[in-house]
């Protein structure tokens, strides 16, 4: 009686076993589109912020839509700043609409104004702070910029006005881990439709206010 080998099919094994792991190391790797809508980085789904990062004049900072975010985009210079009254829950409702790159669709032209309280607040690796605004049951996210990543930027001292007012309400600038608070404020801001990447306290539709042009603490707000 002969013996058969069945290296053949341990061969397909370790060959499925290769394309498995070279499936998880390429979806590891895989870098979303912009826009609303485009898939989680890796790792976003346990609640941890992905997003890419490059240095601007010796400042860590950020790509996916940066120049929307920093004012620096084309049409910048056309936004009107006369900040609109809206709420938290409203500017969540809206039906996302982003741009590209370095274009705005159609609502990312406007400022809007909310009062609510900051829960959360930390600094990103892209170096904006994060605010997590919290009204009513619902949360949207609003972002300021650092300096050294806005040069150039249409209303670029709005921007530091609102940072530095941020930090001295908050005694200080504000460091990578989560500062939990209930801090009642009015925040003016672009509207921007980000995309998601496991950010925290995100409206349903990705709405943020970012960057922020004005911030302001209400009194008797702890």
């Amino acid at each position: 009686m002969s013996r058969r080998t069945h290296f053949p099919a341990l061969g397909r094994v370790i060959v499925v076993a290769v394309l498995i792991a070279a499936g998880i190391s390429i979806s590891a790797a895989v870098v979303p589109r912009q826009g609303h809508g485009a898939q989680l980085r890796a790792g976003a789904e346990a609640g941890e912020e992905h997003e890419a990062t490059r240095a601007i004049r010796g400042a860590t900072c950020g790509v996916e839509r940066w120049p929307v975010k920093t004012l620096s985009d084309p049409r910048a210079r056309q936004i009107a700043f006369a900040a609109r009254p809206a709420t938290v829950r409203r500017l969540g409702a809206l039906r996302a609409n982003p741009g590209g790159q370095d274009t705005r669709g159609p609502l990312e032209s406007r400022v809007f104004s909310v009062q609510a309280r900051i829960v959360r607040v930390k600094r990103e690796p892209d170096s904006d702070y994060h605010l997590v605004l919290w009204q009513g049951g619902a949360t949207m996210i609003a972002e300021l910029p650092a300096g050294g990543c806005t040069p150039g930027a249409q209303h670029r001292s709005a921007m530091a006005r609102a940072r530095a007012a941020l930090e001295h309400a908050l005694g200080g600038p504000v460091g990578e881990s989560w500062v939990h608070l209930s801090l009642r404020v009015r925040v003016a801001g672009v509207l921007v439709f980000d995309f998601p990447h496991g950010q925290s306290g995100h409206a349903r539709n990705y709405a943020e206010l970012h960057p922020v042009t004005g911030f302001r603490v209400l009194t008797g707000s702890r």
